[in-house]
């Protein structure tokens, strides 16, 4: 009796035991996943955020920010030079002809270049202006802007250009605090520590997914990687 028990003991440990492999299989490339695509998605957004602050500060200097403090200074110091047209254009006169009449004329004001931000894209935050020169998870690591220029047609007229690369270990940089955070209940940390014990080390998860840029120095492209 005693035998059999033993040997039915031992069938669930090993039934059990391989129901976690299993199980293990199957979770660990779909957590690897969805950790990708979180931090994807958050880069996402501080990218497109630098291209917002970036086509500002063009429009203003006529020259892209060659480092990413110079768009962080630009934001919370800066200001623009913007056009207002003041005084009113009567139904049957042109407002080429109500300036020559001095109905209207144009004032240069200048305005904080979060104003202009806020108004060349309407979905910007205020939130997303906060640290938008980090990599996320990265302790503090910053996006790094390459700079270049192109020649266009026979006028060789110059057309600036930058690029901003983020490769894998800068994606995933700091893998476990996402699987497995501090903070998590005994239950969940137990969960983790079975099903992704190791995972941020396993690099055949890894060659799956693909670096992120923005722009171009080869192409007048400021588009991501994602587009």
């Amino acid at each position: 009796m005693k035998v059999k028990t033993l040997f039915n003991i031992f069938l669930v440990i090993v039934a059990l035991f391989l129901a976690i492999l299993a199980t293990r299989s199957v979770l660990r490339p779909e957590k690897y996943k969805s950790v990708y695509n979180q931090r994807s998605e958050e880069l996402r957004t501080r990218l497109t955020t630098i291209r917002t602050v970036q086509s500002v500060y063009r429009n203003e200097f006529k020259k892209f920010a060659g480092d990413i403090d110079s768009l962080v200074d630009f934001v919370n110091n800066g200001t623009v030079q913007v056009v207002k047209i003041t005084g009113e254009i009567p139904e049957d006169m042109s407002e080429e002809a109500a300036f020559k009449a001095g109905l209207i004329k144009s004032v240069t004001e200048k305005i904080p270049a979060k104003d202009k931000i806020f108004e060349t894209d309407p979905k910007m935050t205020s939130e997303n202006l906060k640290n938008f020169e980090f990599i996320p998870y990265s302790d503090g690591k910053k996006f790094e802007i390459q700079l270049g220029t192109l020649t266009s047609g026979a006028s060789k007229h110059e057309i600036p250009v930058y690029r901003i690369d983020v490769d894998l270990d800068d994606i995933l940089i700091n893998l476990d605090r996402t699987i497995s955070p501090e903070n998590a209940g005994l239950f969940n940390k137990l969960f983790n520590k079975i099903f992704y014990g190791g995972l941020a080390e396993e690099t055949q998860y890894k060659i799956l997914y693909n670096p992120i840029w923005l722009g171009s120095l080869v192409d007048a492209s400021n588009s991501g990687s994602w587009e």
